[in-house]
């Protein structure tokens, strides 16, 4: 688990599946958004930061890109004749 420090305040980073995110553990003021709560994304990189000067690796908050699914091909167009054809 990673935690920081920034600006008195107490955060942790957690990683998944989904994705990443910085979560409130202790502090009060500034922009603290509270115990277990989702820090504003503007302050990630500031907290990122302030992580990897207290000794954290950079690859440690890298998280897997999603895979990509094959795409489908096209439809086939549909053509310029009327689409009922009960009187052929």
């Amino acid at each position: 688990m990673i935690e920081s420090i920034f600006e008195g305040n107490k955060y942790k980073f957690c990683k998944s599946e989904k994705g990443s995110y910085w979560l409130g553990v202790a502090g009060s003021g500034g922009l603290f958004p509270g115990a277990n709560c989702v820090a504003p994304s503007g302050m990630w990189s500031d907290l990122q930061t302030a992580a990897i000067e207290a000794g954290h690796e950079r690859s440690e908050f890298v998280t897997k890109k999603k895979e990509n699914k094959p795409v489908r091909s096209s439809r086939k167009k549909k053509s310029d004749r009327p689409s009922i054809a009960i009187f052929k």
